[in-house]
C-alpha cells in the first residue's frame, strides 16, 4: 500500500511539474545536499557551455566592427569624419532597443530553444551579408538589422539562468556566460591579425573577417536546435524523476516557474517598480564604458602611435581583464552575502581613476594612459551584477521578462551614449570623451547605493510584518510584491 501510494504521489507530481502554471504546487520533495550538488554539476555541463559559446559568437560578430575599422572599413565605407563611425556602432543598439521586447515576448510564448536557434541563423545571414555593403548607408542598415535580431540573446539567457538556477547561483552563472565577451576578445584579435595580412583577391581584409565570422555562426546556429537547453520541465537527458528534482531546486527562489500565460498586471507592476528604474539607471551608466572599450580601443591605441597590428594585439589584455573581472564579480556576488550592489559601486572607482589618467596624463606618458584605459574594463564587473539582479530580484514570469528586456534596453542606451562621446574632432586623445564617461560612473556609484538602501529597508519591513520567509508559494506565478516570502538580494 505504501509503495502504491508513493507511486501515485510521484505520478501526481510529474503531472504538475509538466504543467506550465504550477498554480497548486504539491508538498516539496526532499532534496538532500549531495543530490543537489550532483544535479548542479549536471545542469552546469548541460546549460553553461552552450550559453558561453553562443554569447562568445554573438559578441564576436557585434564587436568585429572595432577590429575591422583599422583594416580599411572606415575608409572604404566613408566613416572617417565626425560621428559617422560612432553612428555605425550605436545604430546597432537602436535595433537592439526595437527588438528587445518583441523577441523577449516570443521567448515567453514559444520554446527558448526554437527562438534562440532562429535568432542565431538570422544573425549569421546578416554577418555574411556585411561584406556586400558598398557605402555608409548600406552598413548602417546592416548594423541595425544585426542589433534587431541579436536583441533577444541576452534576455533569453537571463530567463534560462532564472529557470535552472537558484537565486544564490544566478549571478555567478550569469557571469560565466557573460565572461565570454572577454573570452571572445582573447581569440578574435588573433584570428583577425591573420585575416589582416591577406593581400590581393576580390575582397579586402575586413570583408574576410566578416565572412569567416558569419560562416562559423551559421554552423553553430544549426547545432543549437539540438544543443540549446529547454526548461527544466522539458529538459532533454533527464529522467522524469530528475525533472521533478530540477523544479524542486528552484522552488526556494519564490520566483515562480515558467508560465506561457502573458499577464498584463505584471507588466504594469514592473513599470511602477522603483527597483526596475534604478537598475536601468545603473545599467545605462555602467555600459557607457563598453563604448569606450569595445568600439574605440583599436582607434585609441592607434592614436597613441601604435601600428594597426600593434593596436589590434593591445586588445588581448582587454579580453583577459574582462574575463577575470566578470568571473571574479560573479564569484564574490555568490559567496559574499549582501555584496551585489556594493560590487557595482566599488567597480565604478577604478573606471573613474582610469578615465582621469587617460584624460590628465600627457601624451608622452603612453604607459600610464594605457593602464588608465585598461582600468575602464572594470565596468564589466558592475554590469554583470545588473544582469544577475534582473533575474534574482524579481518574481513572476511576465514581470521577469519585462525586467530582462528593460535591463537590456538600458544596456543599449548606455552603449549609444558612450560612442556619441567620441566625436572624431576629439581625436587622437579624446579628452572630453573620457571626462564624460567619468561623470557617468560617478552617477552609477550613487545610484547603486541608493537602490540598495531602499531594498534593504523593504526586506526589514517584510521581516517585521510577515516573519521568516518560506517556500510555500515558490512555484506559483506570483510577483515579488504578491509573494510575502520573497526577499530582495542586496
Amino acid at each position: 500500500m505504501a509503495a502504491d501510494s508513493e507511486k501515485a504521489q510521484v505520478a501526481n507530481m510529474s503531472e504538475k511539474a509538466s504543467s506550465t502554471e504550477f498554480e497548486h504546487a504539491s508538498t516539496p520533495i526532499i532534496l538532500d545536499e549531495e543530490t543537489n550538488k550532483k544535479l548542479l554539476r549536471r545542469i552546469d555541463w548541460r546549460v553553461m557551455p552552450v550559453l558561453c559559446f553562443t554569447y562568445a559568437l554573438q559578441f564576436y560578430d557585434k564587436a568585429l566592427l572595432s577590429q575591422a575599422a583599422i583594416f580599411g572599413l572606415r575608409k572604404d565605407l566613408g566613416m572617417q569624419d565626425g560621428l559617422k563611425y560612432s553612428w555605425a556602432s550605436l545604430i546597432f543598439y537602436f535595433g537592439y532597443i526595437a527588438g528587445t521586447y518583441p523577441v523577449s515576448l516570443l521567448a515567453q510564448k514559444y520554446s527558448t530553444r526554437i527562438v534562440i536557434t532562429v535568432i542565431c541563423l538570422l544573425w549569421s545571414v546578416v554577418v555574411l551579408s556585411t561584406p556586400a555593403c558598398r557605402n555608409y548607408g548600406d552598413f548602417l542598415a546592416n548594423r541595425f538589422m544585426l542589433g534587431l535580431i541579436e536583441a533577444g540573446v541576452s534576455p533569453i539567457f537571463m530567463m534560462v539562468v532564472g529557470f535552472w538556477y537558484t537565486h544564490e547561483e544566478q549571478v555567478s552563472r550569469s557571469s560565466w556566460w557573460y565572461s565570454f565577451s572577454g573570452g571572445s576578445l582573447l581569440v578574435s584579435p588573433l584570428i583577425n591579425y591573420g585575416m589582416g595580412h591577406i593581400q590581393g583577391g576580390s575582397m579586402q581584409p575586413w570583408q574576410y573577417m566578416y565572412f569567416i565570422a558569419g560562416a562559423v555562426t551559421t554552423f553553430w546556429g544549426v547545432a543549437l536546435w539540438w544543443l540549446f537547453p529547454d526548461t527544466p520541465q522539458n529538459a532533454r537527458g533527464f529522467t522524469e524523476e530528475e525533472r521533478l528534482l530540477l523544479v524542486e531546486r528552484v522552488r526556494r527562489n519564490n520566483a515562480g516557474a515558467e508560465s506561457k500565460k502573458f499577464k498584463w498586471y505584471q507588466v504594469v507592476e514592473a513599470l511602477k517598480d522603483y527597483q526596475l528604474w534604478g537598475i536601468c539607471i545603473v545599467s545605462m551608466m555602467s555600459c557607457t564604458g563598453s563604448g569606450a572599450v569595445t568600439v574605440f580601443a583599436p582607434i585609441v591605441f592607434n592614436g597613441m602611435g601604435f601600428s594597426v597590428f600593434e593596436s589590434l594585439l593591445l586588445n588581448l589584455p582587454i579580453g583577459a581583464l574582462a574575463f577575470i573581472l566578470i568571473l571574479g564579480s560573479g564569484y564574490i556576488g555568490q559567496y559574499v552575502k549582501s555584496s551585489r550592489f556594493h560590487i557595482i559601486s566599488i567597480s565604478c572607482l577604478p573606471v573613474i581613476l582610469g578615465c582621469a589618467l587617460v584624460w590628465q596624463l600627457p601624451s608622452s606618458s603612453t604607459a600610464g594612459r594605457i593602464v588608465g584605459y585598461y582600468l575602464i574594463n572594470f565596468f564589466s564587473s558592475g554590469w554583470v551584477q545588473c544582469i544577475g539582479l534582473s533575474t534574482s530580484n524579481v518574481a513572476g514570469h511576465t514581470k521577469k521578462a519585462v525586467y530582462a528586456a528593460a535591463t537590456f534596453i538600458a544596456y543599449s542606451v548606455g552603449n549609444i551614449i558612450g560612442p556619441l562621446m567620441f566625436d572624431a574632432s576629439y581625436a587622437p586623445r579624446y579628452d572630453r570623451s573620457f571626462t564624460g564617461i567619468m561623470i557617468c560612473f560617478v552617477v552609477c556609484f550613487f545610484a547603486s547605493e541608493i537602490v540598495r538602501f531602499f531594498l534593504a529597508r523593504e526586506n526589514k519591513k517584510r521581516d517585521a510584518q510577515y516573519g521568516e520567509p518560506d517556500d510555500t508559494h515558490g512555484l506559483e506565478d506570483l510577483t515579488d510584491k504578491e509573494n510575502t516570502s520573497f526577499r530582495y538580494h542586496l
